[in-house]
Formats: C-alpha cells, sequence, structure tokens
C-alpha cells in the first residue's frame, strides 16, 4: 500500500514538470524515474543516480525556478531508499523540505512535492519503529495541507502506521477520516485507496460489510485501469477470503494478483504475489518464489555494488576536477608572478639604463667642459700673450683673439659641472643673475621658497641645464628685455613657468628645444613650448 502511494506522489510531480518541460526532457524525466521504481537491469539504479544527479547540477543556480532542482534531490533521495540507504535519503528529503520552506509562492506542486518527502521520511522512521516520529510528521504535513486529496493521504498514512502498529481501531479511525476527505475531493485513486484499506480493517475487526467495500473499491480502480491499486485490492481480497476460509474466492483473487503483477512486470509485485500464493496453501510456487527471492537479492546486491562503483568513479572525478582547477589556479598564479616580475625587471632595468645615460651624459659634458677650458682657452690666452709682447700692428688681431677667448669661456661655462654640494636655490639664483644685465630684468618668483629635497641629484643637473638653454636662447634670439621665472611645487610635483617678452618665433623644433625636451623627458618630466611672433617665448616645466 505504501509503495503505491508513494508511486502515485511522484506520478503527480512527474505530471507537473511535464507541463512545464520540453518532450525530450519529460521523456528522460520519465524514464529514469520509472527505473528507480522499477529497476529491471543492476545498472538501472546508477545510471538514474547519474542523470538525476545531472539534473540537480545543471538547475542548482536558477534561483528563480527550483522544481527540477528538488524534483531531482527526491529521485535521489528514493535511490538511496532503493538500496536501503536510510540515513542518506534522510538527508536528501530534509534537504527538500528546507527547500520548499524558502519557496515565497507555494502551489499544488509544492503541497504535493511537501506530502511526498513528508511520506518517505515517515515511512523511514515507520520502518525503524519510531512510530512517534513518524505520526508526528504527518501532523506536520495536515498543519499546512489545503487540499482534500492531500488531507487524504496523509490521514491514510497515519492509518497505516498505526495498522503497522496493530493498533487496529485507531488505524481504522483515521482510514475513515482519509476515506471522507477522498469523497470531498472526488478523486477515483484516493478514494479506491482508502475505501480499501477501511474495509479491509473492518474485516480484521470483524465489521460486517467489510467485503462489500473492498469489492468497490476493486472496481473503481478497474475503471481507473490502475495496476498499482488492483494489485493492493487482490491482496486485501486474498487475505480476507483466506481468514474466511472461502477457498475458492481465495484462489480466484490469489490468481488475478499473480497475473496483474505479471502483466506489471514489478518484480516486487510478482514476489508479493508468489509469497501469499505459498501463505494460502500452494506449495507448488514455493520454488518459484525462493529463486525469485535469491535472484532478486543478487539484484540488490549488484545494484549496490554498481551504484557505490559509480559514486567512487564520480567522486574521483570530482576530485581530479577540483585538483585540476586547483592546478591551473597555481599555473595562473605562477604565470601572474612571472609576468609582474618581468615588467618589474623591465621597469627595473629601463630606469638603471636611463639614470646610467643621464650619468653618461653629465660625464660627457663635464668631459667637453673641462677639455675645451683646458686646450682650447689656455692655447688661445698663451697666444694673446705671446701677441702682447710684439709691435702694436696685432692689435686687431689681439682682439679678436680676445673674443675667442670669451665665447670659449662661455662654453666651457655653459657644459661645466655643476657642483650639487651648493645649496641649489643658490646654484639656480646665481645661474639667473648671470643673464641679468641692463637691457635685460631677470625676475623671479617663489624660487626662494622652493624645497628641493624630493628632487634627486640625478636630476638637479637638467633643471639647470634646461633653465640655462632658455635664457641662453633668450639672450641670442629674443631681444628680451624682460624675463619672469615662477617656480611653485604641489605636493611631490614641481612646476617652472618661464615667460619673456621677446619678439617670438614660429615654433620649429630644432636640436635647442629638443634637447630640452629630451634632458626633461630622461627625468620622468614634461615641458611644453608656447610663442608667436610679436608675443614672446612661454615655457612650463613640470617634474
Amino acid at each position: 500500500m505504501k509503495a503505491t502511494l508513494t508511486s502515485f506522489l511522484f506520478f503527480c510531480l512527474l505530471s507537473f514538470l511535464s507541463s512545464t518541460s520540453n518532450a525530450q526532457e519529460t521523456d528522460s524525466l520519465s524514464y529514469y524515474s520509472n527505473k528507480i521504481s522499477n529497476p529491471l537491469k543492476s545498472n538501472d539504479l546508477a545510471k538514474a543516480y547519474q542523470f538525476f544527479t545531472q539534473l540537480k547540477i545543471d538547475n542548482s543556480k536558477k534561483k528563480e525556478d527550483r522544481t527540477r532542482y528538488i524534483y531531482a534531490i527526491q529521485n535521489l533521495a528514493r535511490i538511496q531508499m532503493r538500496l536501503g540507504y536510510t540515513s542518506e535519503s534522510e538527508l536528501l528529503h530534509l534537504e527538500c523540505i528546507d527547500l520548499l520552506a524558502e519557496l515565497e509562492n507555494k502551489t499544488a506542486w509544492t503541497e504535493i512535492c511537501y506530502t511526498t518527502s513528508i511520506g518517505e521520511l515517515a515511512k523511514i522512521y515507520r520502518e525503524r519503529k519510531d512510530y512517534s516520529q513518524s505520526l508526528a510528521l504527518y501532523d506536520e504535513a495536515l498543519t499546512t495541507a489545503s487540499l482534500p486529496a492531500d488531507r487524504a493521504v496523509l490521514l491514510n498514512n497515519k492509518g497505516y502506521v498505526y495498522e503497522f502498529k496493530n493498533e487496529l481501531e485507531t488505524a481504522l479511525s483515521f482510514y475513515k477520516a482519509a476515506y471522507n476527505k477522498a469523497l470531498e475531493s472526488a478523486n477515483t485513486v484516493e478514494i479506491a485507496r482508502t475505501l480499501s484499506n477501511l474495509s479491509f480493517i473492518e474485516s480484521q475487526l470483524h465489521i460486517p460489510n467489510a467485503e462489500k467495500g473492498m469489492l468497490e473499491a476493486l472496481d473503481l480502480r478497474l475503471k481507473d485501469q490502475y495496476p498499482n491499486g488492483m494489485i493492493s485490492s487482490y491482496n486485501h481480497l486474498t487475505r480476507f477470503y483466506k481468514d474466511a476460509k472461502d477457498s475458492l474466492n481465495m484462489k480466484k483473487y490469489s490468481d488475478k494478483f499473480l497475473e496483474t503483477a505479471r502483466i506489471t512486470k514489478f518484480p516486487e509485485h510478482l514476489q508479493s504475489a508468489l509469497r501469499l500464493k505459498v501463505e494460502t496453501g500452494e506449495t507448488e510456487y514455493a520454488l518459484s518464489y525462493i529463486r525469485l527471492n535469491d535472484s532478486l537479492n543478487n539484484m540488490e546486491e549488484e545494484q549496490r555494488n554498481n551504484f557505490n562503483y559509480y559514486v567512487y568513479q564520480y567522486d574521483k572525478k570530482e576530485k581530479d576536477l577540483k585538483n585540476s582547477q586547483l592546478d591551473n589556479e597555481r599555473l595562473l598564479y605562477l604565470l601572474l608572478f612571472i609576468a609582474l616580475a618581468s615588467l618589474s625587471i623591465y621597469f627595473i632595468l629601463s630606469y638603471q639604463h636611463k639614470k646610467e645615460k643621464l650619468q653618461e651624459v653629465y660625464n660627457t659634458e663635464t668631459r667637453i667642459s673641462r677639455k675645451i677650458h683646458d686646450e682650447v682657452a689656455n692655447d688661445v690666452y698663451h697666444v694673446m700673450t705671446q701677441l702682447q709682447t710684439g709691435s702694436n700692428s696685432n692689435i686687431e688681431l689681439l682682439d679678436h683673439l680676445e673674443n675667442i677667448y670669451k665665447r670659449t669661456r662661455d662654453i666651457s661655462k655653459q657644459n661645466s659641472s655643476i657642483d650639487l654640494h651648493i645649496p641649489y636655490t643658490e646654484l639656480l639664483s646665481d645661474l639667473l643673475l648671470s643673464y641679468k644685465n641692463e637691457n635685460v630684468t631677470v625676475i623671479t618668483k617663489g624660487l626662494q621658497l622652493m624645497d628641493w629635497k624630493n628632487l634627486k641629484d640625478i636630476q638637479k643637473p637638467a633643471i639647470y641645464r634646461v633653465l640655462q638653454e632658455l635664457l641662453t636662447n633668450m639672450r641670442k634670439h629674443s631681444e628680451a628685455s624682460f624675463v619672469f621665472i615662477n617656480f611653485s611645487s604641489t605636493g611631490n610635483s614641481i612646476s617652472i613657468n618661464y615667460k619673456d617678452n621677446g619678439v617670438g618665433a614660429q615654433l620649429i623644433k630644432g636640436n635647442g628645444l629638443q634637447n630640452m625636451e629630451n634632458r626633461v623627458h630622461s627625468i620622468n618630466g614634461s615641458i611644453t613650448f608656447e610663442s608667436e611672433i610679436g608675443n614672446g617665448f612661454k615655457a612650463i616645466i613640470r617634474i
């Protein structure tokens, strides 16, 4: 009776899912659900477990629709129950109940699903002889069940628990209540089920007209062509006529039981039919019963072995996948580390190269300056000394040589080494004052307030040379009478704004401007130029 009820509830769940699935998925759901109910091969349960495990995984992230996810878990619980793993089945059904409790919108499907899990849990506790827990679950379900058919199922189940406890009068009261709810629902399957159970208990209690109720239930099941229900009726009637010592009807209905069991091809039904034949005295069926019983036991053992092997392989595959993912993550982190290390090395080498280049330029300028002063200027001065000792006719040549000397000295001064031991503000002040004369006024702003401590020694010569180049170009080309240089700083940034009132020019980047850009860029700075004919010259340096 109980197995029949469970199959019916899962049929209802499957019908609901079929209405929301495509044809191919519906066929698969039906196929593997039937494999659980009637596993004919030793690997049927393992294949069903594989299918519903994948269904669970595929629907695990679909928060908006949990129907297939819950249905998959319930079928996995059914498989565990079929294999005798009641603890695992219990945990899965409890998970289903928790998931159903989280759903905001309750539907007919959720009630059927809830009733199914409650029924399966109650069955587990009943088989453990924990009757109080089994009954408590049905009572809890009755507080939420609203449909008459659902209440009929739950009340019928409570009656079965009391029947199992051999408390027949209490069982009878619940079967009566279940039958009334079934009539209210007009569900012929439930009407037949509760009427058959009710009438059979009445027969056990020797209440009149019990036979009539069982026959009416059988008629309903024959009209509905519901084989599982018919088998339950044949079982009740056979046992009733056995107790009544009506051997003719007893054999009639036991034969129908066996015939229908063979049609359904459910091994458990055939096993029950053969066992009843033996119990009713037809010992010729004993050998068939023993063979079938042995065959079923062997198949159950093979099913467990196949299932355990599949689970082992599945767990091994999952473990290998996780290890593979872990290896991939480690490889990714290693590649990221190598990439970051490579970039770091690149920037360090670039900076080192730039620093070395700056140092090389600085060293070259110092060497050129020293060479011009030591070799050119001294030689020219020597010539001047010799000419001074000669006749006055060489005065013109002497003036020419003096001009050469001055220009050579200026070149030396422009390329001479910069003594960074002198305060940098003082160095710049001296530089700017050297370009001030009676024709040119050089005004500075903010120079004395500048803090050069964040400026590296390798950067100071570059700024000095750029300012020197700007002022030299001003003296040579601009005809400016006024120069304004503004120094300012914000955080670690330094800005120098240069402006003169010279004749201006069209900006064409020759060697002079390009050299200034190169110097500033070499110390990670920027320089921009602005000039138009008649509007002077501007430059902005940012470090």
